[in-house]
């Protein structure tokens, strides 16, 4: 039985300890989870940083350098923008950076997702090492190699696949994360769980208390494997969207008033109910009760369908022509099995909508 499924999952690391997590040969990313802040992770060559200023008291207070022409930034889902990253770029062309540097991203999803795309882009691409700082990003955006901005047509649609060379998952910043970011990086491992049809272990990440370390180890091993055999998401890492597919629409047709985390959380209880809608054996009451229950407070936010229509059309995962004919890829999960992918019309998304918001009524 895997670590983050023996029970485990609330124990944080001993003190000092790291864990290598092990992954497939040649993939692109050394992986480490780390109790505390330690510059031996970082790299030994020329290097930068960009980060996020809420981290960065942290950052200085355990003694973490400052490399030459670090910036530190607000980033927000408005800012997570193509034009954010033009200053970046050119503030390393006048230092200079060449192309033999590695970039440092501290900071959450969308700083993470945001530094990525900027070192793809300069001199096409220069190594970047991921430090993310939240739950949801150490268990999502900080590994996998999408990279990616926003635009006025939907969330992360302008990126590039530009994995890290090294992914360091330091569990001191979670320590210090509000109660709802938690809450909300804590739905990317349910998402993981439920990808594998383990209700045991979705339930015990529902349980009180911090997923700590093994939870997080498992997760990434898990999509580890996932992305070396499909790095570019044409057939089994589709498999990582579920609860994304209508999560991104709720998420972007809420004025981004829900959370990524939170949004990912409805849309992993509505995938539940389209696969049941579809003849997949459902997952027991129990769970799904729990599911609602935490995710109740968040009814507010649910966006009319007809809002959430269009975002749904012009996502990633929608095949065609974009129209209300177009597909969408759909990842459905069921008890004791792995999530399978469906081609399901947006008409079958606007009944797990409506199933949504009668089951959180």
């Amino acid at each position: 039985m895997a670590p983050g499924r023996q029970g485990d999952a609330g124990r944080g690391l001993a003190e000092g300890a790291r864990l290598t997590i092990p992954v497939p040969v040649g993939f692109p990313t050394e992986l480490v989870v780390i109790e505390r802040l330690d510059p031996v992770w970082l790299p030994t060559g020329t290097w930068t940083l960009v980060g996020d200023l809420a981290v960065q008291p942290a950052w200085e207070s355990a003694g973490m350098p400052h490399p030459p022409g670090s910036i530190w930034v607000n980033p927000t889902e408005d800012t997570k923008r193509l034009e954010t990253l033009v200053p970046w770029l050119e503030s390393w062309a006048n230092l200079p950076l060449h192309r033999n540097a590695t970039l440092v991203a501290v900071g959450g999803g969308i700083l993470t997702d945001m530094a990525g795309l900027a070192a793809a882009l300069f001199l096409r691409g220069i190594a970047w090492h991921a430090w993310p700082t939240t739950l949801l990003s150490q268990v999502d955006a900080g590994l996998g190699g999408k990279t990616a901005v926003n635009l006025a047509g939907g969330k992360n649609l302008a990126g590039a696949f530009h994995h890290p060379s090294r992914m360091v998952a330091c569990q001191a910043f979670l320590a210090t994360l509000p109660a709802r970011q938690v809450e909300a990086g804590r739905w990317e491992l349910v998402k993981m769980a439920l990808i594998e049809g383990d209700a045991d272990w979705a339930g015990r990440l529902l349980d009180e208390g911090l997923p700590f370390a093994e939870s997080i180890r498992e997760s990434l091993r898990l999509k580890a494997e996932v992305v070396h055999r499909d790095p570019t998401e044409q057939h089994e890492r589709r498999l990582l969207n579920l609860g994304h597919t209508l999560g991104h629409a709720l998420e972007a047709a809420s004025g981004h008033a829900l959370l990524h985390g939170e949004a990912v959380g409805l849309g992993l209880l509505a995938a539940c109910a389209l696969a049941e809608s579809e003849g997949f054996a459902p997952f027991q009451n129990p769970l799904l009760a729990r599911l609602a229950d935490r995710l109740r407070p968040l009814a507010d936010h649910i966006a009319p369908w007809e809002v959430c229509l269009p975002f749904l059309r012009r996502d990633k995962k929608a095949v065609g022509d974009g129209t209300a004919s177009g597909a969408i890829h759909s990842i459905l999960p069921a008890p004791g099995r792995r999530a399978e992918q469906r081609l399901l019309p947006p008409e079958a998304w606007n009944q797990a909508h409506a199933r949504l918001l009668e089951i959180l009524s």
